[in-house]
C-alpha cells in the first residue's frame, strides 16, 4: 500500500499508473525532473529517485542528454519483480541447489561457456606467470615449502599496500591478510561481523556467490533495490541502517555483478559515511574493481577512515583464477579475521603469493590491466550490439562500465530458466537472473559472459541464443 513506501516509491507508483492509463503515451517524453518535481511537490532527488526506479521496473527509457522516454513496451499490470519495495522482511537464502545445477554445465566440454563470469586465457600472460613459477621453485625452494606468515608473505603485502598510496586513506601493509580467494576473504568478513541468525543487506541483484555464503552460514537476507549505473539505493539503504534492521552490508562498487556498473566516488563515499554514522561493517566485494574501463576506480574502502570497511578482493578475475589467490584488508576488524584465518585454514600457500609479488614488482601486473580493461570494454560492445540485433524487440540490456557481463532483460516477461535448458540444449550456458536475487525477482533477466572474444563460433551462438529467446513463450 502506498502509505508503507516511502516518498519516492509513492511518485513512482502514481507515475506508473499514470503511464499505465495512457496519460504518457508509448515514445512520449516525460516532463522534466525539474517539473516533475515542481508539479508533486517534492525535492529533484526524490523525483530523480522515482525516475531510476520507474526505469528499474521497465516504464521508461533514459536517454542521456535527452531526457525520460516512456518505453514501447510496458511491464505488466503486476510487479515486475525488478525492484524490491523497501521496508522488506529478512528472509531465509535457500539456492544451492539452483547454483550448483546451474554452475555445473560449465565443465562440459562441446558447450559454449557463456555462464560463469570469466575472462578468457587467452586474455591472460599465462606464460609468463608459469616462468615466474618454475624460476621460483628453482630460487627459493624453501620458502615454498614452508608456512607462510599468518598475514601473508611481507613481499606481497608491501606491494598490495603500495597500491593505494594514492587513495585518500590509505590500506597500511599490517592491515592486509592473504586469502585463498575472494570468497574466503567474505565468509572471514561475514563470520567476524555478524553471527547465524543476524541480517545482512545486499544488493538486488547480487552475485549468486554472496547469496551461497550467506545462506550456508545461515544469515538472513534483506536485499536493497539497485540501479544499473548508480548502485544501491542510498536512501533506502538507510532506513535499514537507521532501523537497527542489519548487522553488515556487503556492497560491490567497481565493475558489479551482474550489474557491471561502477559507482561515483562521491557515491562512494556517502556509503561509507553511512557505515560509520550507524556503525554498520560494510563488506565490499571489489573482485572487478582492476577491470573498470575508464581506468583505476576507488574503492570505498579508500574513503575509510573509520576502519568501518572490510575490503575483499583476488586476482581470479584479472590474472589467473588457479591461483586462489585473494586478500582482505579488515580495518578495525582484523585481528577478529586474523583469529578466523587460522582456525579455517591457518595460512595460504607462499608459492602463488611469490609468483604475485614478483610480477606485481616487475611492473608487469600494471601493464596487464591496461590491456585487459581495453579488450573486455570492446568485447561487451561487441556483443551488446550483437544481443541487440538479434534477441527479440523489448529486450532491455545496457554497456557495463567493467567486469565481462551483459545484464540482459528480456520482454514480455519471459523465464530465462526456460531459455537455460533450450540453451543448453543447443550447445550454450547461460546463467538465469533468478539465482541472483533470493526471492521471485529477476526471473526474466540472464547473464551472458562476455569474457571471450568475439569469434565466429561465439557469433554463431549469440545470435542462436537470441533465436532462442525470440520463440520462447
Amino acid at each position: 500500500m502506498a502509505q508503507d513506501l516511502f516518498l519516492y516509491e509513492t511518485l513512482c507508483e502514481q507515475l506508473a499508473v499514470r503511464i499505465r492509463r495512457g496519460g504518457f503515451a508509448p515514445g512520449e517524453r516525460l516532463p522534466s525532473v525539474r517539473a516533475l518535481s515542481k508539479a508533486f511537490g517534492v525535492s529533484i532527488n526524490t523525483t530523480v529517485q522515482s525516475l531510476r526506479k520507474l526505469e528499474l521496473d521497465g516504464y521508461i527509457e533514459v536517454r542521456e542528454r535527452s531526457g525520460a522516454y516512456v518505453r514501447e513496451c510496458l511491464p505488466a499490470n503486476e510487479s515486475t519483480g525488478v525492484v524490491s519495495h523497501f521496508p522488506l522482511l529478512p528472509v531465509e537464502v535457500s539456492l544451492s541447489e539452483d547454483i550448483l545445477r546451474y554452475m555445473e554445465p560449465h565443465t562440459l566440454e562441446q558447450t559454449l561457456h557463456l555462464g560463469i563470469a570469466l575472462p578468457d586465457a587467452s586474455l591472460m600472460p599465462v606464460d609468463r606467470l608459469m616462468r615466474l613459477w618454475r624460476d621460483s621453485s628453482r630460487r627459493q625452494p624453501q620458502v615454498l615449502w614452508d608456512y607462510s606468515h599468518p598475514n601473508g608473505l611481507p613481499r606481497l603485502t608491501k606491494q598490495l599496500s603500495q597500491r593505494s598510496i594514492g587513495y585518500p586513506s590509505a590500506i597500511q601493509e599490517q592491515d592486509i591478510l592473504v586469502t585463498n580467494g575472494c570468497m574466503e576473504a567474505m565468509e572471514l568478513a561475514l563470520r567476524a561481523v555478524s553471527r547465524p541468525g543476524d541480517v545482512v543487506a545486499v544488493e538486488s541483484p547480487t552475485y549468486y556467490g554472496t547469496l551461497l555464503a550467506l545462506g550456508v552460514l545461515n544469515r538472513r537476507v534483506l536485499e536493497v533495490s539497485t540501479h544499473h549505473r548508480d548502485g544501491i539505493c542510498l536512501y533506502t539503504l538507510e532506513q535499514a541502517f537507521r532501523r537497527g534492521q542489519v548487522k553488515a552490508c556487503i556492497v560491490s562498487c567497481n565493475g558489479q555483478n551482474p550489474l557491471g556498473y561502477v559507482m561515483s566516488a562521491e557515491r562512494k563515499q556517502r556509503l561509507v559515511e553511512l557505515a560509520v554514522r550507524y556503525q554498520v561493517p560494510l563488506i565490499e566485494n571489489d573482485i572487478w574493481g582492476d577491470t573498470a574501463y575508464a581506468g583505476d576506480a576507488l574503492p570505498a574502502k579508500a574513503f575509510d577512515q573509520q576502519g568501518m570497511v572490510i575490503y575483499c578482493t583476488s586476482f581470479s578475475k584479472t590474472l589467473m583464477p588457479g591461483l586462489r589467490l585473494g586478500w582482505v584488508a579488515g580495518g578495525r576488524f582484523h585481528d577478529r579475521l586474523r583469529e578466523l584465518k587460522q582456525i579455517s585454514s591457518i595460512t595460504t600457500a607462499a608459492a602463488p603469493q611469490l609468483v604475485m609479488a614478483r610480477f606485481l614488482e616487475s611492473g608487469a601486473y600494471a601493464q596487464h590491466l591496461l590491456r585487459l580493461r581495453g579488450q573486455l570494454q570492446q568485447q561487451a560492445l561487441d556483443a551488446l550490439a550483437l544481443v541487440r540485433q538479434s534477441f527479440p524487440p523489448g529486450t532491455w540490456v545496457q554497456p557495463p562500465e567493467g567486469g565481462c557481463v551483459l545484464w540482459v532483460r528480456l520482454p514480455e516477461r519471459r523465464d530465462s530458466r526456460d531459455l537455460f535448458q533450450q540453451a543448453l540444449n543447443d550447445g550454450i550456458h547461460i546463467f538465469p537472473g533468478s539465482v541472483f536475487s533470493v526471492g521471485p525477482r529477476h526471473f526474466d533477466f540472464l547473464r551472458v559472459n562476455v569474457g571471450s572474444p568475439l569469434t565466429p563460433l561465439v557469433r554463431e551462438k549469440l545470435l542462436r541464443l537470441g533465436e532462442l529467446a525470440t520463440a520462447l513463450r
